[in-house]
């Protein structure tokens, strides 16, 4: 199981670890998990395709959660507006989970709002769900562009500008 599984799975435990009765603690610890087991997951994917091993970890202290959600926003946008085709919907729904996640993450982490268990549990799921759509597809093209722009930010197309409409 690799690491980015296990924060999952960690994350349910402290969903789960005080029965009917959650601590804010755990809950907000179990918001915060489930974004960094997102978070791993992109970026084992894409250091995993660098060839020196033995480098793989450098690469991946690279990755910046603020520009990693700024490139799933503006994916998120490009999918909307080119009207993507539906095999990539799983791709469009992994970029929105992973920005709305990191939202409620510094929600978890710094704000003093209270968490119920079935909120914390909403967002935990999310981030399964975000698992099984990444690995729907990883192999696409589309899937290994995202991952050399959320490494790369720059290298993101430019949203195109849509035409004007000309006035009567």
């Amino acid at each position: 199981m690799s690491f980015a599984d296990d924060l999952l799975e960690q994350a349910y435990h402290l969903l789960n670890k005080d029965g009917n009765a959650p601590k804010q603690a755990s809950l907000r610890r179990a918001v915060s998990t489930a974004y960094y087991a997102l978070f791993h997951l992109l970026i084992d994917e894409a250091v995993g395709k660098w060839s020196v091993e033995h480098q793989r970890n450098a690469l991946a202290r690279t990755f910046k959660h603020g520009g990693m959600a700024k490139v799933c926003d503006e994916s998120v946008k490009s999918f909307y507006i080119a009207r993507q085709p539906p095999h990539l919907g799983p791709l469009k729904d992994v970029a929105q989970i992973f920005s709305q996640l990191q939202e409620k993450r510094h929600t978890a982490d710094y704000d003093s709002e209270k968490w119920s268990k079935g909120n914390a549990e909403t967002w935990i799921d999310k981030a399964d769900t975000a698992f099984k759509n990444w690995r729907l597809v990883r192999a696409s093209p589309e899937a290994q562009d995202s991952l050399l722009f959320l490494f790369l930010p720059e290298l993101m197309p430019k949203k195109k500008k849509e035409p004007e409409s000309e006035s009567s």
